[in-house]
């Protein structure tokens, strides 16, 4: 962000001389891999396609009002026109540790970071659908662990990692359904645990992907996609 062509140039040639040095080392071609992957992105970066899915200025005033005039809520509708430009991978965030509520998690939420999100999520959600795209587009609304079912004393919740839950619309799962359920405190899984590998599994096999497959890493060590096995409830 803020960052011109010049000095992404700049910053190419930097990573060239320090490439040449890591080229005469390598002996297993990782570097070359790399470079394969870096000329990539610099072809996207430089395409007029990307170039144009990225000028969100486009958008009428009446639609970005809709997602919210927030990091997020533009994230979102940014979101939106990757997917049309055919990105298959889009992620949006308001930031580093922002939703990290130690402190302060009530007017917090209430006031500003709920409203945001459901404005922005609900809008990406209803747009993808309108223009045809969510059948073939998994949303996914999730952090990385949950918070304490107690408040501590600076009135917010800490790291929880026993039990969350996330939101998921779209790639033909049929919504308006809950799987799981938490006892009464919040604080364990009661009924249909899901663990992160099942999650990924599922959406490796949503996504058309072997979910089981095994690749081997350069000191010999096999390494699956995924240890988990794929949720009935969620492909049905």
């Amino acid at each position: 962000m803020g960052v011109d062509w010049a000095r992404v140039d700049h910053r190419r040639s930097l990573l060239s001389v320090v490439d040449q040095k890591f080229r005469k080392l390598d002996t297993t071609g990782i570097t070359a891999s790399m470079d394969a992957y870096y000329q990539t992105a610099f072809g996207l970066m430089h395409s007029a396609r990307a170039k144009k899915a990225f000028q969100i200025s486009e958008e009428p005033d009446a639609v970005r009002e809709k997602y919210g005039h927030t990091s997020l809520g533009q994230g979102a509708l940014l979101a939106r026109r990757l997917v049309e430009a055919g990105v298959r991978f889009v992620t949006v965030s308001r930031g580093f540790n922002t939703w990290d509520h130690h402190r302060d998690i009530f007017p917090t939420l209430s006031n500003d970071f709920l409203p945001e999100l459901d404005r922005a999520f609900a809008s990406l959600v209803e747009e993808l659908d309108q223009r045809g795209m969510l059948d073939s587009t998994l949303v996914i609304l999730t952090g990385e662990f949950g918070r304490t079912p107690e408040i501590n004393g600076m009135g917010g919740r800490d790291h929880w990692p026993n039990a969350f839950s996330m939101a998921i619309a779209g790639g033909g799962i049929t919504g308006g359904r809950v799987l799981g359920e938490t006892d009464e405190k919040g604080m364990f899984v009661k009924d249909h645990p899901v663990e992160v590998p099942d999650l990924v599994a599922t959406i490796y096999k949503k996504l058309g992907i072997d979910h089981q497959k095994e690749y081997i890493s350069n000191i010999g060590r096999p390494v699956k996609l995924s240890q988990g096995k794929p949720i009935d409830f969620l492909l049905a």
